[in-house]
Protein backbone atom coordinates (compact mmCIF):
# COMPACT_ATOMS: atom_id res chain seq x y z
CA UNK A 1 0.00 0.00 0.00
CA UNK A 2 1.57 3.63 -1.28
CA UNK A 3 1.57 6.05 1.26
CA UNK A 4 -1.54 8.54 -0.43
CA UNK A 5 -3.51 4.93 -0.10
CA UNK A 6 -2.67 4.56 3.76
CA UNK A 7 -3.60 7.98 4.42
CA UNK A 8 -6.59 7.58 2.76
CA UNK A 9 -7.59 4.57 4.46
CA UNK A 10 -6.11 4.97 8.38
CA UNK A 11 -5.88 9.16 8.17
CA UNK A 12 -8.34 10.67 7.09
CA UNK A 13 -11.06 8.40 6.99
CA UNK A 14 -14.09 8.04 9.35
CA UNK A 15 -15.16 5.66 11.95
CA UNK A 16 -17.65 3.89 10.03
CA UNK A 17 -14.78 3.15 7.11
CA UNK A 18 -12.49 1.81 9.17
CA UNK A 19 -13.68 0.20 12.45
CA UNK A 20 -17.61 -1.22 11.87
CA UNK A 21 -16.95 -2.81 15.52
CA UNK A 22 -17.02 0.53 17.22
CA UNK A 23 -19.02 2.46 15.05
CA UNK A 24 -21.59 -0.54 15.75
CA UNK A 25 -20.92 0.24 19.83
CA UNK A 26 -21.41 3.60 19.60
CA UNK A 27 -24.80 3.23 17.78
CA UNK A 28 -26.10 0.69 20.42
CA UNK A 29 -24.95 2.39 23.48
CA UNK A 30 -26.36 5.37 22.23
CA UNK A 31 -29.14 4.13 21.65
CA UNK A 32 -29.16 2.46 25.05
CA UNK A 33 -29.14 5.88 26.70
CA UNK A 34 -32.27 7.07 24.82
CA UNK A 35 -34.09 4.45 26.03
CA UNK A 36 -32.87 3.99 29.60
CA UNK A 37 -32.47 6.14 32.43
CA UNK A 38 -29.83 4.72 34.87
CA UNK A 39 -30.19 6.29 38.02
CA UNK A 40 -26.52 6.98 39.19
CA UNK A 41 -25.77 10.06 40.83
CA UNK A 42 -22.26 10.40 39.42
CA UNK A 43 -23.44 10.22 35.76
CA UNK A 44 -25.41 12.42 33.76
CA UNK A 45 -25.86 13.30 29.95
CA UNK A 46 -23.52 15.76 28.20
CA UNK A 47 -25.04 17.57 25.23
CA UNK A 48 -23.95 17.47 21.80
CA UNK A 49 -21.70 20.81 22.08
CA UNK A 50 -19.82 18.94 24.96
CA UNK A 51 -19.11 16.41 22.93
CA UNK A 52 -18.23 18.51 19.93
CA UNK A 53 -15.25 19.88 22.22
CA UNK A 54 -14.39 16.87 23.40
CA UNK A 55 -13.72 15.72 19.80
CA UNK A 56 -11.85 18.65 18.40
CA UNK A 57 -8.44 18.46 17.12
CA UNK A 58 -7.00 19.96 20.74
CA UNK A 59 -7.23 15.97 21.63
CA UNK A 60 -3.74 15.89 20.00
CA UNK A 61 -1.98 18.72 22.12
CA UNK A 62 0.12 17.66 25.21
CA UNK A 63 -0.53 20.94 27.60
CA UNK A 64 1.68 19.94 30.85
CA UNK A 65 2.80 23.15 33.15
CA UNK A 66 -0.15 26.17 33.07
CA UNK A 67 -1.28 28.85 30.96
CA UNK A 68 0.70 32.82 31.11
CA UNK A 69 0.28 34.09 34.62
CA UNK A 70 -1.17 37.32 33.25
CA UNK A 71 -3.79 35.60 30.78
CA UNK A 72 -4.51 33.71 34.18
CA UNK A 73 -5.79 36.76 35.69
CA UNK A 74 -7.28 38.75 32.93
CA UNK A 75 -10.95 39.18 32.37
CA UNK A 76 -12.93 37.28 30.09
CA UNK A 77 -12.79 40.24 27.39
CA UNK A 78 -9.10 41.04 27.61
CA UNK A 79 -8.44 37.73 27.54
CA UNK A 80 -10.29 36.73 24.54
CA UNK A 81 -8.15 39.85 22.90
CA UNK A 82 -6.09 37.32 20.73
CA UNK A 83 -3.17 39.50 19.13
CA UNK A 84 -2.75 41.27 22.33
CA UNK A 85 -2.44 38.16 24.14
CA UNK A 86 -0.37 36.75 21.53
CA UNK A 87 1.71 39.80 21.30
CA UNK A 88 2.90 39.49 25.10
CA UNK A 89 2.68 35.20 24.80
CA UNK A 90 5.49 35.03 21.90
CA UNK A 91 7.51 38.18 23.90
CA UNK A 92 8.24 36.07 27.20
CA UNK A 93 8.54 32.89 28.51
CA UNK A 94 6.43 30.01 28.72
CA UNK A 95 5.30 27.74 31.64
CA UNK A 96 3.97 24.31 29.48
CA UNK A 97 6.55 21.64 29.00
CA UNK A 98 5.62 21.18 25.80
CA UNK A 99 5.44 23.92 22.73
CA UNK A 100 2.54 23.71 20.26
CA UNK A 101 0.19 25.04 23.26
CA UNK A 102 -0.65 28.71 21.62
CA UNK A 103 -4.39 27.96 21.95
CA UNK A 104 -4.37 25.41 24.91
CA UNK A 105 -3.74 28.74 26.99
CA UNK A 106 -6.67 30.46 25.98
CA UNK A 107 -8.77 26.89 26.26
CA UNK A 108 -7.65 26.41 29.86
CA UNK A 109 -7.34 30.27 30.93
CA UNK A 110 -11.03 30.93 29.73
CA UNK A 111 -12.45 27.59 31.90
CA UNK A 112 -10.82 29.40 34.61
CA UNK A 113 -12.60 32.59 34.14
CA UNK A 114 -15.38 31.03 33.33
CA UNK A 115 -15.39 29.15 36.52
CA UNK A 116 -14.59 31.36 38.58
CA UNK A 117 -17.40 33.68 37.16
CA UNK A 118 -20.15 31.11 37.69
CA UNK A 119 -19.37 30.66 41.46
CA UNK A 120 -18.65 33.77 42.51
CA UNK A 121 -20.92 35.53 44.87
CA UNK A 122 -22.02 39.46 45.77
CA UNK A 123 -19.32 38.47 48.89
CA UNK A 124 -16.44 36.86 47.23
CA UNK A 125 -16.21 38.38 43.39
CA UNK A 126 -15.07 36.11 40.37
CA UNK A 127 -11.34 38.00 40.54
CA UNK A 128 -10.67 36.63 44.05
CA UNK A 129 -11.41 32.99 42.98
CA UNK A 130 -8.37 30.96 41.43
CA UNK A 131 -8.87 27.86 39.68
CA UNK A 132 -7.82 24.96 38.17
CA UNK A 133 -9.10 22.73 35.63
CA UNK A 134 -6.76 20.24 35.28
CA UNK A 135 -7.56 17.44 37.07
CA UNK A 136 -8.67 14.19 35.56
CA UNK A 137 -10.99 13.51 37.80
CA UNK A 138 -13.13 13.90 41.79
CA UNK A 139 -10.98 11.28 43.56
CA UNK A 140 -7.87 12.82 41.83
CA UNK A 141 -8.38 16.32 42.37
CA UNK A 142 -8.97 15.21 46.12
CA UNK A 143 -5.73 13.84 46.25
CA UNK A 144 -3.64 16.55 44.86
CA UNK A 145 -5.45 18.70 47.31
CA UNK A 146 -4.47 15.97 50.31
CA UNK A 147 -0.88 15.84 48.59
CA UNK A 148 -0.89 19.85 48.92
CA UNK A 149 -1.45 20.94 52.66
CA UNK A 150 -1.11 16.91 54.40
CA UNK A 151 1.67 14.62 55.45
CA UNK A 152 1.36 10.68 55.66
CA UNK A 153 -0.13 10.20 58.78
CA UNK A 154 -1.44 13.89 59.54
CA UNK A 155 -5.46 13.41 60.57
CA UNK A 156 -7.87 14.05 58.07
CA UNK A 157 -11.71 14.09 59.17
CA UNK A 158 -14.41 12.89 56.69
CA UNK A 159 -17.70 11.56 56.69
CA UNK A 160 -17.44 7.93 56.67
CA UNK A 161 -18.54 6.15 53.60
CA UNK A 162 -20.96 3.68 54.91
CA UNK A 163 -23.06 7.25 56.28
CA UNK A 164 -22.78 9.19 52.94
CA UNK A 165 -19.32 9.91 52.65
CA UNK A 166 -16.88 9.31 49.47
CA UNK A 167 -13.90 6.33 48.83
CA UNK A 168 -11.61 9.82 48.49
CA UNK A 169 -12.40 11.00 52.02
CA UNK A 170 -10.84 8.21 54.04
CA UNK A 171 -12.40 5.14 53.11
CA UNK A 172 -9.70 2.24 54.16
CA UNK A 173 -10.62 1.31 50.15
CA UNK A 174 -8.81 4.41 48.98
CA UNK A 175 -5.27 5.59 49.10
CA UNK A 176 -6.13 8.55 51.52
CA UNK A 177 -7.56 6.13 54.22
CA UNK A 178 -3.50 4.21 54.36
CA UNK A 179 -1.93 7.04 53.85
CA UNK A 180 -3.74 10.21 56.33
CA UNK A 181 -5.27 8.81 60.07
CA UNK A 182 -8.51 9.04 59.48
CA UNK A 183 -11.29 10.47 61.66
CA UNK A 184 -14.54 9.85 60.63
CA UNK A 185 -18.29 11.29 61.72
CA UNK A 186 -21.11 10.21 60.76
CA UNK A 187 -25.34 10.57 61.27
CA UNK A 188 -27.26 11.17 64.22
CA UNK A 189 -28.48 7.12 64.42
CA UNK A 190 -32.14 8.75 65.62
CA UNK A 191 -32.96 11.33 62.74
CA UNK A 192 -30.41 10.18 59.83
CA UNK A 193 -28.88 13.71 59.38
CA UNK A 194 -25.47 15.64 60.85
CA UNK A 195 -25.36 16.58 64.42
CA UNK A 196 -23.27 19.35 64.07
CA UNK A 197 -22.64 19.50 67.85
CA UNK A 198 -21.26 15.88 67.83
CA UNK A 199 -19.09 17.30 64.65
CA UNK A 200 -17.22 19.92 66.45
CA UNK A 201 -16.90 18.05 69.44
CA UNK A 202 -14.76 15.19 67.47
CA UNK A 203 -12.63 17.33 65.40
CA UNK A 204 -11.80 19.34 68.76
CA UNK A 205 -10.76 15.77 70.39
CA UNK A 206 -8.76 14.60 67.69
CA UNK A 207 -6.99 18.53 66.09
CA UNK A 208 -7.35 16.72 62.14
CA UNK A 209 -5.35 18.73 60.16
CA UNK A 210 -8.05 19.07 57.54
CA UNK A 211 -11.89 18.58 57.04
CA UNK A 212 -13.66 17.17 54.47
CA UNK A 213 -17.42 18.60 54.29
CA UNK A 214 -18.72 17.01 51.02
CA UNK A 215 -20.92 13.78 50.35
CA UNK A 216 -22.25 11.37 48.05
CA UNK A 217 -25.26 9.95 49.56
CA UNK A 218 -26.21 12.38 52.15
CA UNK A 219 -29.79 13.67 51.21
CA UNK A 220 -29.40 17.09 52.90
CA UNK A 221 -27.40 20.01 51.91
CA UNK A 222 -24.50 20.86 53.92
CA UNK A 223 -23.99 24.15 56.81
CA UNK A 224 -21.07 25.30 55.44
CA UNK A 225 -21.06 28.19 58.34
CA UNK A 226 -21.26 25.46 60.69
CA UNK A 227 -18.35 23.63 59.05
CA UNK A 228 -16.44 27.12 58.96
CA UNK A 229 -16.76 27.43 62.90
CA UNK A 230 -15.75 23.61 63.46
CA UNK A 231 -12.39 23.96 61.78
CA UNK A 232 -11.81 27.19 62.90
CA UNK A 233 -12.23 25.82 66.46
CA UNK A 234 -9.43 22.87 66.01
CA UNK A 235 -7.42 25.08 63.46
CA UNK A 236 -8.17 23.06 60.62
CA UNK A 237 -8.17 23.74 57.11
CA UNK A 238 -11.68 23.14 55.46
CA UNK A 239 -12.11 21.22 52.09
CA UNK A 240 -14.85 21.39 50.44
CA UNK A 241 -16.34 18.54 47.94
CA UNK A 242 -19.44 19.81 45.95
CA UNK A 243 -19.27 16.99 43.15
CA UNK A 244 -22.87 15.92 43.27
CA UNK A 245 -24.49 19.26 43.88
CA UNK A 246 -21.88 21.64 41.88
CA UNK A 247 -24.27 22.28 39.02
CA UNK A 248 -26.90 23.06 41.82
CA UNK A 249 -24.60 25.84 44.08
CA UNK A 250 -23.72 27.25 40.72
CA UNK A 251 -27.12 27.76 39.93
CA UNK A 252 -28.14 29.46 43.35
CA UNK A 253 -30.21 26.48 44.27
CA UNK A 254 -28.08 24.88 47.10
CA UNK A 255 -25.73 26.25 49.51
CA UNK A 256 -22.62 27.17 47.32
CA UNK A 257 -19.38 26.91 49.75
CA UNK A 258 -17.46 29.77 48.47
CA UNK A 259 -16.48 32.32 51.09
CA UNK A 260 -16.48 29.30 53.86
CA UNK A 261 -14.17 26.69 52.62
CA UNK A 262 -10.47 26.65 52.03
CA UNK A 263 -10.17 24.91 49.14
CA UNK A 264 -13.49 23.36 47.01
CA UNK A 265 -13.64 20.72 44.84
CA UNK A 266 -16.29 19.66 41.83
CA UNK A 267 -16.45 17.29 38.92
CA UNK A 268 -17.81 18.57 35.70
CA UNK A 269 -19.76 15.60 34.38
CA UNK A 270 -22.30 15.43 37.26
CA UNK A 271 -24.80 18.38 37.73
CA UNK A 272 -22.90 20.18 35.46
CA UNK A 273 -22.79 17.59 32.32
CA UNK A 274 -19.81 19.06 31.19
CA UNK A 275 -16.66 16.55 29.92
CA UNK A 276 -15.56 14.16 32.69
CA UNK A 277 -12.62 16.03 34.70
CA UNK A 278 -12.81 17.88 37.91
CA UNK A 279 -11.93 21.62 39.17
CA UNK A 280 -9.72 22.82 42.40
CA UNK A 281 -10.92 26.39 43.71
CA UNK A 282 -9.50 28.34 46.07
CA UNK A 283 -9.47 32.15 47.58
CA UNK A 284 -6.23 31.94 48.61
CA UNK A 285 -3.17 31.74 46.03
Amino acid sequence: MDTAAYARRFLTAELTDIDADITRLIALETERQARQIILIPSESIAPPAVLQALGSVFNNVYAEGYPPTRMMQDDIDRLLEFDHQLAYYRRYGDRRFYKGTTYVHFVEALAQRRCAALFATPEVPAERIHVNVQPLSGAAANLAVYDAFLQPGDTLMGMNLFQGGHLSHGSPFHISGRRYHIVSYGVDPTDERLDYNAVMALALEHRPRMIVAGFTSYPWAPDWKRFREIADACGALLMADIAHPAGLASAGVYPNPVGFADVIVFTTHKTICGPRGAVIMTTDP
